[in-house]
C-alpha cells in the first residue's frame, strides 16, 4: 500500500490512532478510508489553525504597523503565535 502525505495534522492524528485507537485505525485501513479521514483532519485543523492565529495576532497586536515599526518584534510575536497554535491543536488532535 502506498502511503500518502496528509499534512502535519493528519500525520499527528494518525500517530495518535495507531497508539490509542488501533482497532479504529485498522478498520479505516481495511475499508480504504484512512487517507480520506486523515486528509479531512488536515483540512479542518489547517483552517482552525489559521483562524486561531488571526485571532491571536489581533489580540497580541501583531499588525502591519508593528511590522513597519519593529520587524524583529513582529517576527518574535508571530513565531510565538505559531508555537501556541501548534501546541493547542496538537493537544486537541490527541484526544
Amino acid at each position: 500500500m502506498e502511503e500518502k502525505f496528509c499534512g502535519v495534522w493528519g500525520q499527528l492524528r494518525e500517530e495518535f490512532l495507531k497508539v490509542h485507537e488501533p482497532k479504529f485505525y485498522n478498520l479505516l485501513i481495511e475499508r480504504g478510508n484512512l487517507e480520506e479521514y486523515l486528509t479531512n483532519y488536515q483540512v479542518v485543523y489547517s483552517k482552525r489553525g489559521d483562524k486561531m492565529a488571526e485571532k491571536l495576532a489581533e489580540e497580541r497586536g501583531v499588525t502591519a504597523e508593528l511590522y513597519r515599526n519593529d520587524p524583529l518584534e513582529w517576527i518574535l510575536r508571530s513565531e510565538k503565535i505559531q508555537e501556541d497554535v501548534r501546541a493547542a491543536l496538537s493537544e486537541e488532535i490527541q484526544k
